[in-house]
Formats: C-alpha cells, sequence, structure tokens
C-alpha cells in the first residue's frame, strides 16, 4: 500500500502569506515521514483552494528532492491544452522527474462557467483536452482538428523527465475505470468504499484481458479526511471543530449562487465510521480503519487529508507523524 497526502489547501483563517508558507512546511514534513506524494486539488472563486496548484509544487519542488509532487486535479478545460502540455512538462523538469498529474473536467460548474466553460460544455471539452495532452506530453510536435480545439503542427520545445509521463484520473463508474485500464492510468475512485470495489475489479479485469501482469497495476486508490491524535477524544474534538470552516468552504458556491452539491460531497459534521470517507481517532484505530477500507475497496493506494479547516500546523503535524509512525509500517 502506497500513502500518500491529499490537500485542498482551503482557507484557514490565517493570512495567506503565512498558510501557503505553512503549507509548504508541511511538504517538506511529509517528505521526512515517507509519503509517497504530495497532491493538490484545483478550486477557483471560492475559500475551497486559496493557490494556484501548479505554482504551489513549483514552490514546493525547491523543498524536496523525494516526494512525488501533483494534483487531484488539475481542471483541463479551463486553460489552452498545450498551455498545460508546457506547465506538466516545467513542473517535472523543476521536480526531476516527479510529477503526478491528477486531470478531470471538474466538478463545479459555477467555477468553469467563470472561466467562460459552461457545465455541459465540461466534459467534451475535456475530452479533446486530454488528447492533446497525451500527444504533449510523449511527441515533439501536435497536430488537432477537434470542436474545441485547433492546433496545426505546434512544436513542444520542453519535455518531460518521465518517458512517458502518464496522468493520473478520478472517476465514479466502471467504463471510466476500464478506459483508465486501457490507457493504463493511475485511477482514483471518487464513491464510497463499498462502491470502489465495482470500479478497482472493472479496472484490474480489462488490465487482465489486455494480458498485462497484474504485479504492473498503478495505483488504484481513493482520498478520505483523517485526524490522528493521542487519543480518540482529543482527535474527534480537532476533527469536529475544524470541519466547521471546511463544511463552509466547500459549500461557498453551491450556496452562493444556489447550485445543488453533488450528493455525497459532504455532511454536515465530520463523522468517523468504520468504512466512511473520514477518521478521526487513535493509531490503532486508525490501522483498522485502513484495514476496513483496503479490504473493501480493492485499493493498493490511499491518499490522505490530513489538513482542513482551521487546524493548526502542530495539530496536522503530530496528525501525520502518527500516522507515518504507527499505522503506515503495519501495511508494507
Amino acid at each position: 500500500m502506497l500513502f500518500a497526502v491529499f490537500d485542498h489547501n482551503d482557507a484557514t483563517g490565517l493570512p495567506v502569506a503565512r498558510q501557503l508558507d505553512e503549507r509548504l512546511e508541511l511538504v517538506a514534513a511529509y517528505e521526512r515521514l515517507g509519503y509517497y506524494a504530495y497532491q493538490l486539488a484545483e478550486h477557483h472563486g471560492t475559500p475551497l483552494g486559496i493557490a494556484t496548484p501548479h505554482l504551489m509544487l513549483a514552490a514546493a519542488s525547491r523543498l524536496t528532492s523525494v516526494i512525488r509532487l501533483g494534483t487531484l486535479i488539475s481542471i483541463l478545460p479551463l486553460v489552452p491544452p498545450l498551455r498545460t502540455v508546457e506547465e506538466a512538462a516545467t513542473l517535472d523538469q523543476l521536480s526531476h522527474g516527479r510529477l503526478v498529474l491528477g486531470v478531470g473536467r471538474g466538478v463545479s460548474p459555477v467555477e468553469t462557467g467563470f472561466h467562460g466553460v459552461p457545465g455541459d460544455e465540461a466534459q467534451p471539452r475535456f475530452d479533446e483536452a486530454f488528447e492533446i495532452l497525451r500527444r504533449g506530453l510523449s511527441g515533439d510536435v501536435v497536430d488537432f482538428h477537434g470542436k474545441y480545439y485547433d492546433i496545426d503542427s505546434a512544436p513542444v520545445v520542453t519535455r518531460p523527465v518521465q518517458q512517458p509521463l502518464i496522468p493520473w484520473y478520478a472517476t465514479r463508474t466502471p467504463d471510466k475505470a476500464r478506459w483508465c485500464a486501457q490507457l493504463g492510468l493511475p485511477m482514483m475512485a471518487l464513491v464510497p468504499s463499498p462502491q470502489v470495489r465495482t470500479l478497482t475489479d472493472a479496472y484490474r479485469a480489462e488490465w487482465a484481458a489486455l494480458g498485462r501482469a497484474a504485479a504492473d497495476l498503478p495505483p488504484l486508490g481513493i482520498s478520505r479526511q483523517i485526524v490522528v491524535a493521542e487519543t480518540n477524544e482529543k482527535a474527534r474534538d480537532i476533527a469536529a471543530r475544524a470541519f466547521v470552516p471546511f463544511a463552509d468552504n466547500l459549500s461557498y458556491l453551491w450556496k452562493k449562487f444556489n447550485v445543488p452539491m453533488p450528493s455525497g460531497v459532504a455532511s454536515g459534521t465530520f463523522e468517523s465510521v468504520p468504512g466512511g470517507h473520514r477518521y478521526a481517532g487513535d493509531p490503532a484505530g486508525a490501522r483498522a480503519w485502513v484495514a476496513e477500507h483496503a479490504a473493501t475497496a480493492g485499493i493498493n493506494y490511499f491518499s490522505l487529508e490530513f489538513a482542513f479547516g482551521d487546524m493548526t500546523l502542530a495539530e496536522v503535524l503530530r496528525s501525520a507523524e502518527l500516522f507515518a509512525t504507527e499505522v503506515m509500517p503495519g501495511f508494507r
């Protein structure tokens, strides 16, 4: 099992510069603690994400040397596809081959609308942008002629260190899980763990049908929020307090523009249950929680959101330290 860190980088209430400094301090700590990757969400016009992910990753690349750095996800329809190709190649060069680039169409029609992309165009624009990205990351010239993008013999000057640099994809459906397997993409499942098994089983079946070895499977994972402390009571107190501003940040745009939120995005409280999206408790309970998810979902990759809402730097560091030292060793 690989363990990574996921981060919305939502507003904590601190001055922005201080929060960004603290986030970079955390990335360096995650590397020291042995986490596989640090992956940022991308959001716009909302306190759910207060900084541009690619710029944060560029800064983090200067402070680290081992931990992989990436996005979950970069929203492809929002920028010209060749710009994404160039930024991905630059980040992979800055990090000396450590970029893990998650891509998607974006979940919020409000956010895509800010950038001139109506909600019903997000998926077809993504489909074209994704094909351009694949060509740009693997070739010297991009030719593409579609409904939304028309590119004629554009040179690709800067190439990624990784050859190939394979994007990651997050999905909710078995059809997309099979599509990921066909392309060899690492996959993140955006559903509760009992439903994840349908996606990971579909991926593995397609992978095997293509004649590929199970030992060569890429990461198949989930992302969950977690707070670990010395006692259950302490962890639950921190989680309950921090989840209130996080939920406000999460729902900000949906409420402001009176758009229904997707089901399952977040409940009103931080509920810690054996197979749930969130855990707050001591390390022993965290071990059981991880084991339950692994057995139920059939995953080999677990991305953990340690920092959310108004959690302090000390609280996040202690949570990540306890997980790294008392939980992770049992799954290697």
